[in-house]
């Protein structure tokens, strides 16, 4: 029988997260090793899992024809260099341009490209 130890749902994420930076892309096996540790039962570790993936993905305030394609353009390429999810860059670049129209071109001038 699985119990969720005297532990908050943060410490838990918080833990999660640091096993995923060490350990990219690991085999099920390994996920449901660290729950049984963790004394949480694997179905539920992965509902927590899925969770902190959804805290990452943020929902624009603008949909892509609000945005001007060029500023859009140059945030996909500036997100994929953080992400080999293409439809991922495009959640963040949009998520951006929500909070300034022109986040990219500014960026670029920041940086001095």
């Amino acid at each position: 029988m699985y119990v969720i130890l005297q532990k908050s749902k943060k410490d838990i994420k918080d833990k999660i997260v640091k096993f995923l930076i060490d350990n990219p892309n690991p085999p099920d096996k390994k996920i449901h090793a660290l729950a049984e540790k963790m004394g949480i039962e694997p179905d539920k570790f992965e509902t927590i899992i899925y969770s902190i993936l959804s805290e990452m993905i943020h929902k624009p305030t603008v949909k892509e024809s609000e945005v001007k394609p060029e500023e859009l353009k140059m945030g996909i390429k500036v997100e994929m260099e953080h992400t080999s999810v293409l439809s991922l860059a495009k959640q963040i670049a949009l998520t951006h341009l929500s909070e300034l129209p022109d986040y990219y071109t500014k960026l670029k001038k920041v940086e001095g490209k």
